[in-house]
């Protein structure tokens, strides 16, 4: 093999172990990004909901990357089943209002 065929393998090897070396640390920095995101918005509940409470905002601090996950997928549910309740009351709300119509 000549000289500039092997300048060239060992540059593609380089270049694409740079390559994966970036796509990883770039899957890192945006994992810890979601994950202080999700930080930054359960604080922001704590202090909004419960006015600033330092004991809950410690506890917050305290909690680890997966229990984060875990309260943001808590609060999904919470705001779906929400939802979903708010509509059942509308739509009771409407049979209730037609059964007194036709009552009266």
């Amino acid at each position: 093999m000549k000289a500039a065929t092997k300048v060239s393998l060992g540059l593609g090897l380089v270049a694409i172990a740079g390559v994966a070396t970036a796509a990883i640390a770039s899957e890192k920095l945006l994992t810890k990004g979601r994950y202080m995101t999700n930080r930054c918005k359960v604080k922001k509940f704590v202090s909004d909901k419960f006015g600033g409470n330092e004991t809950l905002l410690n506890v917050v601090d305290k909690l680890d990357d997966e229990e984060l996950d875990y309260v943001m997928q808590l609060s999904k549910k919470v705001k779906s089943g929400k939802q979903e309740v708010a509509s059942h009351a509308e739509d009771a709300k409407d049979k209730l209002q037609d059964f007194f119509n036709q009552v009266f």
